[in-house]
């Protein structure tokens, strides 16, 4: 018996033979043995391993590891020391900012800066008094930003830990001023906000500003808006930019509202770009740095060129249909 049971187990090419034992039993003298794998049931898995280099459940954990170190190496990191420069550099630029305005800036006309303000904001309109063309311009400008900012800087904070809705509205007021000490605190996210939101995120009355920026109908708005404020400041005469420049020399409101547009123009092309990366619009390397020439105009165009959750032929199907 112990002949025909080794005559089996190497006979058997199908079988590779673990080591044989017998029983100590005499009433069960029987074979105790094991088959292992299958060898033709290996050999087709080896093959199929390695026709198929692509998949995932074939590839060593070692690789695996390594490909995702890599990417991870290629990302900015969240607090790299790269990043904690900018916001440090962007922290002293606003505490600069901040002394100068309120203690260096000239403040030769204070009670002309208040009529002024009250005359801009409706409460003085049957007054005659003449306010500059350039800087009644300047003045809309800033009532513009904060729609372009918030459209752009929301939409990829909205599952962060620091929100930007509350900056933006705060700009609505203070302009770049109330921005800059977000972009102090901000660092990329790994991975990256998924943009644009869905139909989903966009669901509610507390998203309704967010869904109509991804929607052609609010850029088209912010365009015509910034495209008339421009040209009313472009063919203002100079008699008014002589005005202005006098203006700016002597007064701390029009100090503070003209370097609120000015950094508000500069800082825009970094977010639109960060946008457009987020939004993996592949025209970017082209359109972005063209539209950010072009001063508020520019950005408006950029929102209306954007990849959008809700697309120009979308919307006009879902408008037809709903009808």
């Amino acid at each position: 018996m112990q002949q025909f049971a080794s005559r089996r187990l190497f006979n058997d090419t199908s079988l590779v033979a673990r080591p044989v034992a017998f029983s100590r039993r005499p009433h069960c003298r029987q074979l105790l043995w094991q088959p292992a794998i299958d060898l033709q049931q290996l050999q087709l898995a080896v093959c199929n391993s390695t026709n198929n280099p692509n998949n995932s459940e074939n590839t060593p954990i070692s690789s695996q590891s390594t490909s995702n170190s890599s990417s991870k190496a290629n990302a900015p990191a969240e607090n790299s020391p790269a990043v904690l420069a900018v916001n440090g550099a962007l922290l002293a630029l606003w505490a600069g900012l901040m002394y100068y305005v309120f203690f260096l800036a000239p403040n030769q006309t204070p009670s002309i800066d208040s009529f002024i303000v009250q005359k801009l904001v409706g409460l003085k309109v049957d007054d005659p008094f003449h306010v500059n063309e350039v800087f009644t311009a300047v003045w809309n400008f800033m009532a513009l930003y904060p729609l372009i900012y918030a459209a752009i800087l929301v939409p990829g904070a909205r599952t962060n830990k620091l929100p930007a809705w509350p900056f933006v509205c705060a700009a609505v007021f203070l302009g770049a001023y109330a921005l800059i000490p977000y972009m102090c605190l901000w660092s990329p996210k790994q991975p990256p906000e998924q943009l644009p939101p869905t139909a989903a995120e966009l669901e509610g009355w507390s998203k309704f500003y967010m869904r109509a920026a991804e929607t052609p109908w609010l850029p088209l708005g912010l365009i015509a808006g910034s495209a008339y404020w421009l040209y009313y400041a472009l063919v203002a005469g100079g008699q008014e930019w002589i005005a202005y420049i006098q203006f700016f020399d002597e007064s701390r409101l029009a100090h503070a509202t003209s370097l609120d547009c000015m950094l508000c123009t500069v800082l825009l092309p970094f977010w639109m770009n960060n946008d457009a990366l987020g939004r993996r619009w592949e025209s970017r390397a082209v359109l972005v740095p063209l539209l950010s020439l072009l001063p508020l105009v520019g950005p408006s165009v950029y929102l209306l060129l954007r990849p959008k959750t809700y697309p120009l032929q979308a919307s006009g199907n879902s408008s037809s249909s709903s009808r």
